[in-house]
C-alpha cells in the first residue's frame, strides 16, 4: 500500500460508525483510514482477516477505533453476521 498523507478534512465524524466492505487492501482500506482519522469507528470488513486485523492496529495505534470482521460480501448470512459484530462492538452502522 502506498503512503500518503491523510487530507487535511475539517469534516467531524465522531460518534459514527462505518461499515467498510473490502476493507482488506486498496480502495477499501484507504476509505477506512480517512474515516477513521475523522474520528468515526470503523468495521473493517473482507474476506482476509490478518489484512484487516493489521489495518485495525494502525488505526488504534493512531487513537481511533476499529474492528476487523471477516466477510465474504456474496454470503447474505456473513453480511448479517458483520454489522451485528459492528454494532455490538459501536452501535448502529451509519
Amino acid at each position: 500500500m502506498s503512503h500518503y498523507a491523510l487530507p487535511n478534512n475539517s469534516a467531524d465524524l465522531t460518534g459514527r460508525v462505518a461499515l467498510v466492505t473490502g476493507a482488506s487492501s486498496g480502495l477499501g482500506a484507504r476509505f477506512a483510514e480517512v474515516l477513521a482519522a475523522q474520528g468515526a469507528a470503523v468495521v473493517l470488513a473482507a474476506r482476509r482477516l490478518d489484512r484487516l486485523e493489521a489495518l485495525a492496529d494502525k488505526i488504534k495505534a493512531s487513537g481511533g477505533k476499529a474492528l476487523a470482521v471477516q466477510m465474504d460480501a456474496t454470503d447474505a448470512a456473513s453480511v448479517v453476521a458483520a454489522v451485528a459484530a459492528g454494532e455490538a462492538a459501536f452501535g448502529t452502522v451509519d
